[in-house]
């Protein structure tokens, strides 16, 4: 590339904060870090029409022209992309397209899809992929590696004296919200109440492949064993339903809990009072685990980490050092590995240990950011 200094980048993405999600996380953190000033354009597909996203060429274009931008970063590949690729083809500006795993998976079962989906890659100045394993996907598509970055999601600190040095957190989390010392503050429809027994936490959005089904599936073996143990999951989606009666089916009313709407405070809290954090992920199809924000921001708390051995969880996790990484499909296995976290509190300490340091070391999002910066210039 010719240019010598940070072009003016314009961020077109459909996920940002408020919104949830491990994505929306990626591209706060890389907006705060990133060097300049980063426009961003929150889009919607709110279009009634098809295809929903053409309004958002005037809008793009409109940006572009108003704030001098000279680079666009394409969110979503679909259906951001076809906005980027046509900008291109219009006004010469060059884009970066951001991957993430599923996303360049599931419209490859589409010809239609996955015909633009490889225009859009091959015609970016650069591809970010979020793990090793989105990345061997681009590969695969016959993406060139030299224009391929890599640029790992970094979690926020978290505010507690056993983590890390203030100055190894995120300065929006140094000077946040204080810790709720008292428990009874969070809200009374936690029928646990922070309980002091030992909890088993899972993050994520309600769908099949982040593998809340299996932990509910071993919870009456494990309560044999450990018959104080909580298992709390927080998020929602589409298969809150099937979980819920699968809840009640098994007799655990009294020992599972979902949590829905948790605010960031409160989601910290779970972090700071979980003694481990397991999420089995499975691949389904083109439904697959990209990476993980939350096995990082678990390790980040100190928290033994589980997570399952499919898409790129497993670049979050030091298997034996920081937790382990399980097949799925095993519901045996999976067993053993929680089984051995709750009921060795010494060797659950040295896990949580390591994998706050090794997290904390190896996922910086001045040391991301740089990767990119030096690639753009």
């Amino acid at each position: 590339m010719v240019l010598k200094k940070l072009p003016k980048i314009l961020l077109v993405t459909l996920e940002f904060p408020p919104q949830i999600g491990g994505v929306s996380r990626y591209y706060d953190g890389l907006i705060k870090n990133w060097k300049e000033e980063i426009k961003l354009m929150r889009a919607n597909l709110k279009w009634p029409l098809w295809p929903h996203w053409l309004p958002l060429i005037w809008r793009v274009g409109k940006k572009v022209k108003k704030e001098k931008i000279e680079m666009l970063w394409v969110g979503q590949v679909l259906p951001i992309g076809y906005i980027a690729l046509w900008i291109k083809w219009r006004k010469k500006i060059p884009y970066v397209v951001f991957t993430h795993g599923m996303d360049i998976l599931v419209p490859q079962k589409s010809r239609w899809k996955k015909y633009w989906l490889t225009n859009i890659l091959f015609g970016a100045e650069l591809v970010v992929a979020n793990s090793q394993f989105t990345r061997s996907e681009l590969i695969k598509l016959g993406v060139e590696e030299g224009r391929i970055v890599l640029v790992y999601p970094c979690p926020l600190g978290l505010p507690n004296n056993d983590h890390p040095e203030p100055s190894q957190c995120h300065p929006e989390f140094i000077s946040g919200s204080p810790i709720i010392e008292d428990f009874s503050e969070m809200r009374s429809r936690n029928k646990f109440g922070m309980t002091d027994g030992k909890i088993i936490l899972s993050v994520g959005r309600l769908v099949k492949r982040k593998g809340f089904d299996k932990v509910i599936e071993i919870m009456p073996r494990l309560l044999k064993r450990v018959p104080d143990l909580k298992y709390v999951i927080i998020g929602n989606g589409p298969e809150k339903v099937a979980l819920q009666t699968q809840i009640a089916e098994s007799g655990l009313s009294g020992s599972v809990e979902i949590l829905e709407n948790i605010s960031d405070e409160e989601l910290r809290e779970w972090y700071n009072k979980c003694t481990l954090f397991a999420l089995p992920c499975r691949q389904i199809g083109a439904d697959v685990e990209g990476l993980g924000m939350v096995f990082l921001e678990a390790s980040l708390a100190g928290k033994p980490v589980v997570a399952g051995n499919s898409g790129g969880a497993p670049e979050t996790v030091r298997h034996g050092y920081s937790g382990f990484v399980v097949d799925p499909n095993s519901l045996e296995e999976l067993y053993q590995a929680l089984l051995k976290i709750l009921t060795d509190e010494p060797f659950a300490n040295r896990l949580g240990v390591y994998g706050r340091d090794w997290v904390s070391r190896n996922f910086q999002w001045e040391k991301e950011t740089e990767k990119l910066e030096n690639a753009i210039k």
